[in-house]
C-alpha cells in the first residue's frame, strides 16, 4: 500500500525563530550585547517565538474555507484581473482624406478567444503618415450558473471569476458589480446591506466584496425573536449571475499585434497595429498574494510609544500639517499658586490641608504643635495677608474632633456650610460624629487604602434630586490614588454614584508634577479643577488626567504669510488636513490609546509700540516696516527668536516685542512696547497653555520724531 505524504505543519519551529531574532540584535539594537539565555531581553525572545510557533502550527491547519472567512472578516477583497493597456499605431490603408476614429473605438486581435481593445481618446489619421492613441482591453460578458437554492436563509454563491467594475474617482460604490443575479431566471435587486430589505419577501441580495460572493437573507435573531430580512431563494432554483470580467495576462498584446476594426464598413480603409504595452493585464489575486498585499499595506510605519513618535510620524508622513504637537493637556494655563497655599504664607509643612470643594473663600493649614496636638491656620486664598497670618484662628468647625487631635491624615471639605471629614489612620469622621472605619464610609475601597492615607480632595460632578450631591472622590496614599464617584446624603453617608472606582499612580494620573511630588504628599487641594499638591515647602498645581483621557493632537496647516496678521479664519484646520493627520496618527497608536484632532489653543493679543525713524526715512515706510516684522515674528508656524515657529507653550512678553524691532533697519530706536490681551488689558505677560500659540491680532505701531 503507498502511502500519502503527509505535510509540515511545523516547518518553523521555535529554535529558529530565536537564532534569526538574535542575528538581527547586532544590527538593530548595537548596545545589546548579552545574548545568553540568563539575559532578560533574551527571555523575551524566547517568549515570543514560542508564541510565534504555535501561531504558526494553528494557521498551516487552516483549511481554504476558514482562510476565505477570516479574509472576509478583515474585510482583505481580492484584486479582479485587470485590463491591459496598449498603444495603437493607426494608419490609413489607401489614398485619400484623413479618417475619423472616435473614442471607444473597437478594435479586435484574432486569438482564441479574441481580444478587444477600445480607442481611450477620439483621433483623425491623417491621408498620409499615422498617428498613435491609447487604448485599453474589454472586458468579456461571463453568464454562468452559480448554484442551486436549498432554501436555507444566508446561502452564498460563489461565481469562478472576480467581476470587474471601474469607478469614477467621485463615484458613490455600487452596490453590486454585478450585472444581473437571477433565481430562477427572476432578476432579483442588490442591497448595500441587509437593513435596505424591507421585510423577509423583499427580493434581494448582498455582494460580499471581501469573500467574493453572492449572499442572500439570512435570519438573524433579535429580542423579540429571529427575524428574516429579505426573502430565501426557493429549493431548487437555479441562481445565475452576469457580470464582467477580464483575462488578465491571457489578453496581453504583444508589439505588433495585428488589430482590425470591429465596425469593417466604417474603417474598411484603416490599418492597425499594437505599437507597445503600457500596461500588461494583471490575473485576479489568489489568496497568498492578498495576504502579501496585506502585510504590505497593513504594516504599520512604526508603533508611537511617546509623545515624540506621535509628533515624528506626523511631521514625516502627514505633509499638509505644517507643525504638530501631542499633549496631555496636564498642566494648567495659569500655573500662578494662589495666596495661601505657598510658603512663607503657609507652614513649610502640613500635616493636612482644608479648602471647601463648593465656593472656597479660605485654606486651612493642620499641622502637629509643640505639644504633639494639631494645631491649624486659616488664610484667605487671595491676598490679605497680614504679619499675623500664621497666628492660628479658633474659628468655629476648624479644630479636629478628638479622635484627630494627635494625627490628621487628611481633611474633605465638601462646602463651606457643612460639616467636614476627618482622616485618622484607619478611621474618619464627619465632624460632630463618631469615628467609623475608612472601609465604611467608602464602600469599595481597596484595602491599600483603608488606612494612612496622605491626602484627600474633592471635584463636584453635579446636583443630586435632592438627596444630596455627586463628588469624584480622591484619595492618596504613597504613590498612588484612589478616585470615584460618590453621592453625599443629607444623612453624611457616602453612596457608590454608578463606577467602581479607579487605583493609579501620581505619576500617570498628574504627569505635569515634579517628580518630588510623585509620591507621599502632604495635603492637596482642588481649586477650579485645578489640583494644588503639597509637599513640605513646595507646592505645584496640575490638572487631573483621566486614564481613559485622550491624547490631544495639534496640527496646524499653513497659514497665510504675506506679511499681515494671520486673519482668524485661517486658524481653523481644513478637512483634508484633519482627515490626513488622522490616518497617520491612527496608524501608529497603539491599541487602546485615544486620540483627539484639533487646532492648537491660540491665545489672542495684540503688540504695540512707539519708534524712532531714521532721517530720510519716511514716518509710513517706518511704520509699515516695523509692522511686517512684529508680524513675521509672532507667526505661529515661521516666527519666534529661531524663525521657525512660535515655541508651543511660550508666553508673550513685552521684551518680545523690543526684540522683534530693534533689527528693522527703517527703525532707529525703540521708546516704548506693550502687549495686551484679548481683553485689552496691558499686561506683563500674555499666558499661552502648554498647548497653545500666540495669535497676534492687531500691530500698533506709532511713529514719533520728538
Amino acid at each position: 500500500m503507498r502511502h500519502l505524504s503527509v505535510p509540515d505543519l511545523d516547518d518553523l519551529r521555535f529554535q529558529p525563530l530565536v537564532d534569526a531574532a538574535k542575528r538581527a540584535l547586532p544590527r538593530r539594537a548595537p548596545g545589546w550585547t548579552d545574548h545568553n539565555v540568563s539575559d532578560p531581553g533574551v527571555t523575551l525572545l524566547e517568549a515570543c517565538a514560542q508564541r510565534v510557533d504555535a501561531l504558526l502550527y494553528r494557521t498551516a491547519r487552516m483549511t481554504p474555507r476558514v482562510r476565505d472567512r477570516l479574509l472576509a472578516l478583515t474585510g482583505l477583497a481580492p484584486v479582479p484581473a485587470t485590463p491591459c493597456r496598449v498603444r495603437v499605431v493607426l494608419t490609413r490603408a489607401a489614398s485619400g482624406g484623413g479618417v475619423e476614429v472616435r473614442e471607444g473605438t473597437r478594435l479586435i486581435a484574432r486569438g482564441t478567444p479574441d481580444v478587444v481593445v477600445r480607442t481611450a481618446a477620439a483621433v483623425t489619421v491623417p491621408a498620409s503618415g499615422s498617428v498613435t492613441v491609447e487604448a485599453v482591453e474589454e472586458p468579456q460578458r461571463v453568464d454562468e450558473r452559480i448554484g442551486v437554492s436549498d432554501h436555507t436563509p444566508g446561502q452564498r454563491f460563489r461565481p469562478s471569476r472576480r467581476p470587474w467594475h471601474p469607478l469614477a474617482p467621485a463615484a458613490a460604490p455600487p452596490a453590486s458589480p454585478l450585472r444581473t443575479v437571477t433565481v430562477g431566471g427572476r432578476p432579483w435587486a442588490p442591497v448595500h446591506n441587509f437593513t435596505e430589505a424591507t421585510g423577509s419577501t423583499t427580493e434581494c441580495y448582498w455582494w460580499d466584496a471581501a469573500a467574493g460572493e453572492v449572499v442572500f437573507g439570512p435570519a438573524v435573531p433579535f429580542a423579540a425573536g429571529q427575524e428574516q430580512l429579505g426573502a430565501v431563494p426557493p429549493a431548487g432554483a437555479e441562481i445565475r449571475a452576469v457580470y464582467e470580467a477580464h483575462r488578465g495576462t491571457v489578453g496581453d498584446l504583444p508589439a505588433g499585434t495585428p488589430l482590425r476594426p470591429a465596425d469593417a464598413g466604417r474603417h474598411d480603409l484603416l490599418r492597425a497595429a499594437v505599437d507597445r504595452t503600457l500596461a500588461a493585464g494583471q490575473d485576479a489575486e489568489d489568496w497568498r498574494q492578498v495576504l502579501d498585499r496585506a502585510a504590505l499595506g497593513l504594516a504599520l510605519l512604526c508603533r508611537a510609544v511617546t509623545v515624540a513618535d506621535y509628533e515624528r510620524l506626523l511631521l514625516e508622513h502627514a505633509d499638509l500639517v505644517v507643525r504638530g504637537r501631542i499633549t496631555t493637556a496636564a498642566r494648567p494655563e495659569d500655573t500662578r499658586v494662589p495666596g495661601g497655599l505657598s510658603v512663607p504664607d503657609r507652614p513649610a509643612r502640613v500635616s493636612a490641608s482644608a479648602v471647601a470643594v463648593r465656593a472656597p473663600e479660605v485654606v486651612v493649614h493642620y499641622r502637629p504643635g509643640a505639644d504633639g496636638r494639631i494645631t491649624h491656620v486659616r488664610l484667605p486664598l487671595e491676598g490679605g495677608h497680614g504679619p499675623d497670618v500664621m497666628t492660628p484662628r479658633e474659628d468655629e468647625g476648624d479644630s479636629p474632633p478628638e479622635f484627630a487631635r494627635s494625627r490628621l491624615d487628611a481633611v474633605l471639605w465638601l462646602d463651606e456650610d457643612r460639616p467636614r471629614l476627618w482622616f485618622s489612620g484607619d478611621r474618619c469622621a464627619w465632624s460632630r460624629t463618631g469615628p467609623k472605619p475608612l472601609k465604611d464610609v467608602f464602600p469599595g475601597l481597596p484595602a491599600e487604602f483603608h488606612a494612612g492615607v496622605d491626602a484627600a480632595a474633592a471635584l463636584p460632578v453635579g446636583m443630586g434630586m435632592g438627596a444630596g450631591d455627586t463628588y469624584e472622590v480622591f484619595l492618596f496614599r504613597g504613590d498612588a490614588l484612589f478616585h470615584r464617584r460618590f453621592t453625599y446624603r443629607n444623612d453624611g453617608s457616602f453612596e457608590p454614584a454608578g463606577d467602581r472606582g479607579m487605583r493609579s499612580l501620581i505619576a500617570e494620573s498628574f504627569p505635569a508634577l515634579s517628580p518630588r511630588l510623585h509620591r507621599s504628599l502632604d495635603a492637596v487641594v482642588v481649586l477650579d479643577e485645578v489640583f494644588y499638591c503639597l509637599k513640605d515647602d513646595r507646592t505645584e498645581p496640575a490638572l487631573w488626567r483621566r486614564e481613559d483621557a485622550a491624547l490631544r493632537a495639534l496640527v496646524m496647516p499653513r497659514l497665510p504669510d504675506d506679511g499681515e496678521p494671520v486673519p482668524e479664519d485661517a486658524l481653523k484646520v481644513p478637512r483634508p488636513v484633519l482627515h490626513q493627520a488622522r490616518a497617520v496618527l491612527d496608524g501608529a497608536r497603539l491599541l487602546g490609546e485615544r486620540l483627539s484632532l484639533g487646532p492648537p489653543d491660540y491665545r489672542a493679543f495684540t503688540a504695540r509700540a512707539t519708534v524712532r525713524p531714521w532721517a530720510g526715512t519716511s514716518r509710513e515706510d517706518t511704520r509699515r516696516a516695523a509692522r511686517r516684522a512684529l508680524v513675521r515674528y509672532f507667526h505661529p508656524g515661521r516666527g519666534g527668536p529661531d524663525g521657525d515657529g512660535w515655541p508651543w507653550g511660550r508666553p508673550v512678553l513685552p521684551g518680545d516685542v523690543f526684540a522683534a524691532l530693534e533689527t528693522v533697519p527703517e527703525v532707529r530706536a525703540v521708546d516704548t512696547v506693550a502687549v495686551i490681551d484679548a481683553d485689552g488689558f496691558e499686561q506683563t505677560a500674555v499666558p499661552v497653555p502648554e498647548s497653545g500659540l500666540p495669535w497676534l491680532r492687531e500691530a500698533r505701531i506709532t511713529v514719533t520724531t520728538g
